[in-house]
């Protein structure tokens, strides 16, 4: 594992420092922080090897397991922020490994996922019976709904820039976490 961190460090900086500077500048009295911003976005990358998608889980993963290997590792709060304060640095990432996958000859997108809640029962918590043993409940503002349900979540493989039917192998609905 170690070896895997120090890989996509290296990756990283690697990017970060032969990009546009324009993505990555800082213009604050805090241009130089300890915890710099390639280190957030090894965390970010680690931890989605790791099975880690949510940012308290990919805090938690490296504040129990990798403390000594970023010991200056901020609260929460200032993790999350800084962490979306990096979109642009993000998309820039997204185009390196795009324009990768290209100069291997690969298709840039051969598989779409999307996933959308499938309401189940309405929220009344105490009066509820169906989904009773599933944990997903969602509220939706613009519809000022709570509901009780699961996440569909569906796999197209791409075939000359059309999509195709829901692959069958993969799993199509699972419980939220």
């Amino acid at each position: 594992m170690e070896n895997l961190l120090i890989e996509i460090y290296l990756f990283v900086c690697h990017v970060y420092d032969t990009s546009s500077a324009t993505c990555f500048q800082r213009l604050s009295n805090n241009r130089v922080p300890e915890f710099t911003d390639q280190e957030f976005i090894t965390i970010w990358f680690f931890a989605h090897v790791q099975g880690c998608f949510e940012k308290k889980k990919m805090r938690r993963l490296i504040e129990n397991y990798w403390r000594e290997w970023l010991p200056h590792l901020p609260s929460y709060q200032t993790f999350v922020l800084r962490l979306n304060r990096l979109e642009p640095t993000f998309q820039t990432f997204g185009a390196v490994l795009s324009g990768t996958l290209a100069a291997q000859g690969r298709s840039e997108i051969d598989h779409l996922v999307d996933s959308l809640p499938v309401m189940l029962a309405r929220a009344r918590t105490f009066l509820r019976r169906t989904g009773a043993k599933w944990p997903m409940s969602e509220t939706r503002a613009a519809k000022k709904t709570r509901f009780h349900g699961v996440r569909l979540h569906v796999c197209c493989a791409t075939a000359d820039r059309a999509l195709t039917a829901p692959e069958s192998r993969v799993p199509v609905c699972r419980l939220a976490s």
